[in-house]
């Protein structure tokens, strides 16, 4: 399926990870809303860079594209876990880490849109580039308007990183505006976590006493994925 971008068919199943605060969880839950954000908010300056390039018509104008404001993106990662993912996305200790699978996340976008999904929802792989290679690749025209023309090409330029950020080994959700009439920072579109989240770890650095009252609140409001703590931390027991 060409919405699925980078990814291979028998990967639609694979497990994805996304860290995120307590409070953000807890308000996913009861406003049933999964929350996109355009990608200008990303860290990195290199994202969307390709719709932020000036294009010269044949009077020599420049001007950019008018559609670099209809994207919105949401980042996953296919990494189970480590110390630099609970150290940067839960700084405050107070994280979880939910887990769903590339196919249960790309439906429920899809699923909340009543029409245009073909050409609003996608859901791809990042690939890793040196900076020369893509710097190179923006300078071939001929390359470009092959990889970024059209929907498809536009949410294909959201799934360009540099090689510094291989790491992250990202999975990333997009929502491209099918009307380009959105002036919000984020996207929020009807989603029943329930039913897409199948696993929640919270950060092995917090309270136990926080843990056991936010895992009584979860299975409270019918969570019934498995809801653990993570031991990342925790020291091996030997006899």
């Amino acid at each position: 399926m060409k919405n699925y971008i980078n990814i291979d068919q028998q990967d639609y199943g694979k497990k994805i990870f996304r860290i995120l605060s307590i409070d953000r969880l807890i308000e996913m839950f009861e406003k049933k809303k999964n929350v996109l954000v355009k990608p200008d908010l990303w860290d990195d300056p290199f994202e969307n860079f390709i719709l932020n390039i000036p294009v010269k018509d044949k009077t020599g104008k420049g001007s950019k594209s008018i559609l670099r404001k209809r994207g919105y993106g949401q980042c996953w990662t296919l990494n189970v876990e480590s110390d630099a993912m609970w150290r940067i996305y839960s700084p405050d200790k107070n994280g979880v880490k939910i887990q769903t699978t590339i196919r249960k996340l790309f439906r429920s976008l899809c699923s909340a849109q009543k029409s245009y999904a073909s050409i609003s929802c996608y859901i791809g792989k990042v690939k890793y580039y040196p900076k020369k290679d893509i710097e190179k690749l923006i300078s071939d025209r001929i390359a470009g308007r092959k990889q970024f023309n059209g929907s498809i090409g536009q949410a294909r330029s959201l799934l360009f990183k540099r090689l510094a950020f291989k790491h992250e080994n990202e999975i990333r959700l997009i929502f491209l505006d099918p009307h380009n009439k959105s002036n919000s920072n984020v996207y929020l579109y009807p989603c029943e976590p329930l039913a897409v989240i199948d696993r929640i770890t919270f950060d092995p650095r917090m309270n136990q006493r926080l843990y056991k009252i936010f895992k009584k609140y979860l299975k409270g409001i019918g969570f019934q994925g498995t809801l653990v703590q993570s031991n990342l931390y925790r020291p091996p027991k030997f006899t």
